[in-house]
């Protein structure tokens, strides 16, 4: 695991002296060391975590000629059978490195090698037979990768802040992709807060020759609806994820997992713990988080699989005073509050393990949230749309930000509608409150528009279908992996995702919607499944997912914060927005009118980016 960064140069010179600075503000992500490959034209850069062979495994990785090298961050989990293939083929190979089979691979296969990678990853590969910058992120967007093209120079990075160390990368903000996080409560690829940097989707290549620019996806993966024996679908579902787990734990260095109290976290402890001596267990929760605290319940977790376990529990003094901080290592407006969590369990685990495991990405293909369970249901009543308009007028609709949601996908007149009422944080009613004339003028682009893209690959299949697919490609990648690597990897840690196998996901895809949201039960069958390793009450206990009291924080602690950078003179929210309408969505949830939780942590969350990210970057 690693930090990448490079540049390429159609003309003039190559900036080595800007590209081994670009490097060095990764060294978070790789604490043991740095590697640089300068030519003519090219200039890769790396830091390293060392996991696998850390004597060895040395980046950058050429193959046998050198007229091939390849820098890369993450993980390839079937490095040993493409190492075996290339020997055959008369290759050589010198490291136990998963990764020194990147550059061999490519030269047997192209570019679209990458197909065969079984991985996380986010790689940069120069040939310099053709002089090309290839650029390669893996299926599911677990690590990231930002590009940026100026009139001479293509620029690369694991990071922001280390592309915004080029003095030719324009820091002018991007209205359209703030009006996307402000829908989303994220920003979804290709965008960025930036309008001159792209974020790479996932599963896609782009190639830069000269001053061509090529950019294709690899992978989009296909849904069915298979109606295949439960029994035999429950059996090779535990197969395939035990396989996924032993297989991601691959590692020279200890290993461990982030554990919450839920049940998915709690099978890859079981499945760990009966394939190793002793796991290595950690878990946070919050003083005021009431029932929500996972602490307890990961506790008794430990306790069942006899790991070595470490907790810890933030008031909301500690985590107040992190939060504005976080945002030096997210980079973007992220509007969720439990992503500081994933730091602190980090710097639990950084003197101990700097790899573990976490249950992130069980949701999204499985139909683990609300949203899954209630768009099954909305869509079975649509009959009773015209109803609607009365009873969105009852003071519950008003007051509660799920049955606001629900009412407005149970309007939709078609499945992108349904979607968008689901997925949408501020709508476009608030929105044309909220923004200011001179905001709303600068956007361009319809925010169902980023849905729309993914949602038409599965426009035959039911609705809950489309949004697993959805939520797989966009929500996943964009906000939750995003999370989950800058997070952990602030505190050089890396962070695996055993659900997120590619095997395991295409077994998931191919099974019948209905298999993982029955009756009022999200994720049945995994649940069924898993009750091969972890008790019953463990895997039907109420998940928490590392909540935060942050509804009550808003109208107390962190009241203070909200009006000084909503409101405040000068700040990003009182340019773009209408003081009038943030005073009013500020007094609404302060007296419980409504919970407006969801949409001030946003705005939040925006100021904070732009004050902590933005002012100390640029």
């Amino acid at each position: 695991m690693c930090g990448i960064a490079g540049v390429h140069c159609v003309s003039g010179d190559v900036p080595r002296e800007l590209v081994e600075e670009m490097t060095a503000r990764l060294i978070h992500r790789g604490p043991d060391g740095d590697g640089f490959h300068f030519g003519e034209k090219v200039a890769l850069g790396m830091r390293r975590l060392a996991i696998i062979d850390p004597e060895q495994g040395k980046q950058p990785l050429y193959n046998e000629r050198r007229d091939v090298v390849a820098i890369f961050n993450g993980e390839i989990y079937n490095h040993l059978e493409l190492r075996r293939w290339l020997q055959a083929r008369g290759h050589t190979l010198n490291s136990g490195s998963d990764g020194e089979v990147l550059p061999h691979l490519y030269e047997e296969l192209g570019i679209r090698f990458v197909e065969r990678l079984n991985g996380i990853f986010a790689m940069a590969l120069w040939d310099g037979r053709t002089q090309t910058l290839h650029l390669a992120r893996d299926k599911f967007g677990v690590k990231p990768l930002y590009w940026a093209r100026t009139p001479v120079r293509t620029y690369f990075a694991s990071e922001l802040k280390s592309l915004l160390r080029a003095s030719d990368v324009s820091t002018d903000l991007d209205a359209g992709a703030l009006d996307l996080f402000l829908t989303y409560r994220f920003i979804p690829s290709p965008h960025t807060p930036f309008e001159a940097i792209s974020k790479l989707p996932p599963a896609t290549i782009l190639s830069v020759r000269g001053s061509d620019v090529t950019e294709r996806r690899f992978w989009i993966g296909e849904m069915t609806a298979s109606r295949r024996d439960v029994h035999e679908l429950i059996d090779e579902y535990s197969y395939a994820f035990e396989r996924a787990v032993v297989g991601q734990m691959m590692s020279d260095r200890p290993i461990g997992v982030m554990l919450s109290g839920g049940v998915d976290s709690a099978a890859i402890t079981s499945v760990m713990a009966s394939h190793s001596s002793r796991v290595r267990t950690f878990t946070i929760g919050f003083s005021e988080g009431g029932d929500a605290n996972e602490v307890p319940l990961a506790e008794e977790t430990a306790r069942l699989f006899d790991t070595d376990h470490s907790s810890l529990v933030v008031d909301a003094g500690e985590y107040l005073r992190r939060l504005p901080e976080s945002y030096l290592s997210l980079e973007e407006p992220v509007g969720t509050s439990s992503a500081l969590a994933v730091n602190f369990v980090a710097e639990m685990m950084r003197s101990s393990v700097p790899v573990a495991l976490c249950g992130q990405g069980a949701d999204e293909p499985l139909g683990g949230y609300w949203r899954h369970l209630g768009i099954k249901l909305v869509s079975s009543l649509r009959p009773l749309a015209p109803a609607v308009s009365r009873v969105a007028h009852m003071p519950l609709a008003t007051r509660s930000a799920r049955v606001r949601r629900g009412l407005s996908s149970l309007a939709a007149t078609n499945d992108l509608q349904l979607l968008m009422g689901a997925y949408g944080l501020i709508g476009e009613d608030l929105k044309r409150r909220l923004y200011r004339a001179s905001f709303a003028g600068m956007i361009s682009r319809s925010p169902d528009q980023v849905v729309e893209r993914l949602r038409r690959n599965v426009a035959d299949l039911d609705p809950l279908s489309q949004m697993l697919y959805v939520d797989t490609r966009l929500w996943l990648p964009d906000e939750f992996l995003l999370i989950a690597d800058k997070m952990s990897m602030a505190a050089s840690v890396e962070l695996r995702v055993p659900f997120l196998d590619q095997e395991l996901v295409a077994l998931v895809e191919s099974m019948d919607s209905s298999l993982k949201v029955r009756r009022l039960s999200r994720k049945w069958l995994h649940k069924k499944a898993v009750l091969k390793w972890v008790p019953r009450r463990i895997v039907y206990r109420k998940e928490r997912g590392w909540a935060t009291p942050m509804d009550r924080w808003l109208r107390g602690e962190l009241r203070p914060l909200v009006d000084e950078l909503l409101l405040g003179d000068g700040e990003l929210c009182n340019r773009l927005f209408r003081q009038q309408e943030l005073r009013r969505l500020i007094e609404e949830h302060a007296q419980g009118k409504a919970d407006r939780t969801k949409e001030l942590f946003a705005l939040l969350s925006l100021g904070l980016w732009h004050r902590g990210f933005v002012r100390s970057t640029t």
